[in-house]
């Protein structure tokens, strides 16, 4: 974020307090709200289409569901997300204040500060598990492009190899870099890498698909079925709704900045129901693709870019 402004403000025995208003906390003023419909639609654009989201995704897959059985999970958890997140996203527009300042109506201002803590770690060991799975991507991208790094895959330093230690504190760094610009840099960016990363998942998807002989397997050899497949379904509908359950909470962070609730609405409607089915078919074709070439279920789609043959499809 940008540096705080302090703004202090009275306390009850008149004392001055710097922690409860600042320049981040305080209320947005709406003529200078920039966020679009697509500023919110990238941003679920860029945080569905995460590699942790992708692993999630692709167990279901390897659990037994079917590609109608995952499709159904992704639509009923959308549809339910986009209520609750839209409705989190109106108090944020309204009031202009984020989370920690939200969250004041129902802990108490000293209270407050408990939530906001919580967030913030979950927050932390969420941060620390993406920037992982984004190294071992860039990992095998940089071997397959510059196969002599290879050397530096071969040992384990605390469960990394150097090249992987090389590479998370690169994309550490990086991250860091950005956000440390504030919130319009991270719209910025966000606008930025949502149609890339876009493109790139239906690129490979549409690559698999085309070397699986235009067709994929709809399940694994023993897919669940009856009772024991709807069970599956709405237990993976609520995962995913639980995933996004800290976004429900402070979506507001964003929606402050929002320039009205028709911008909420559309950018939602774009970036979580329809989104969020786009992904289950990447998710489909990918492992549903790579099942019928080897009999395997992906973990990851690491797993497919480390097969990809030459450095013209990787670039």
């Amino acid at each position: 974020m940008t540096a705080v402004e302090e703004r202090p403000s009275e306390t009850s025995d008149g004392a001055t307090s710097s922690t409860l208003y600042t320049y981040d906390l305080a209320p947005t003023k709406r003529e200078g709200r920039r966020w679009g419909a697509y500023n919110v639609f990238t941003l679920w654009a860029n945080d569905v289409h995460s590699l942790g989201n992708y692993a999630f995704a692709i167990g279901l897959f390897a659990l037994g569901l079917n590609v109608w059985g995952i499709l159904a999970a992704f639509l009923l958890a959308s549809v339910l997300l986009f209520l609750l997140l839209t409705l989190s996203g109106f108090m944020g527009h309204k009031t202009g204040v984020p989370f920690p300042v939200m969250s004041r109506i129902a802990f108490g201002i000293r209270g407050a500060k408990i939530p906001a803590a919580v967030r913030g770690v979950v927050a932390i060991a969420w941060f620390g598990i993406q920037t992982y799975l984004a190294s071992a991507v860039l990992s095998a991208l940089l071997i397959a492009m510059f196969p002599g790094l290879r050397d530096l895959d071969a040992n384990s330093v605390l469960g990394q190899s150097t090249l992987g230690w090389i590479t998370f504190l690169a994309l550490w760094a990086l991250q860091l870099l950005i956000v440390s610009y504030g919130m319009q840099m991270i719209r910025r960016y966000m606008a930025f890498a949502a149609p890339t990363t876009l493109i790139t998942m239906c690129a490979l998807a549409v690559w698999m698909f085309v070397r699986a002989d235009w067709s994929i397997s709809v399940s694994v050899d023993a897919p669940l079925v009856g009772g024991e497949m709807w069970l599956q379904i709405l237990q993976a509908a609520a995962l995913w709704v639980v995933i996004y359950g800290t976004f429900v909470l402070n979506f507001c962070d964003f929606t402050r900045s929002a320039k009205s609730r028709g911008s909420i609405i559309w950018g939602n409607v774009i970036g979580i129901p329809v989104n969020m089915i786009f992904f289950a078919v990447i998710v489909i074709v990918l492992s549903g693709a790579q099942f019928k070439l080897d009999g395997h279920v992906i973990t990851s789609p690491t797993d497919i870019v480390r097969t990809i043959p030459n450095m013209f499809l990787l670039a």
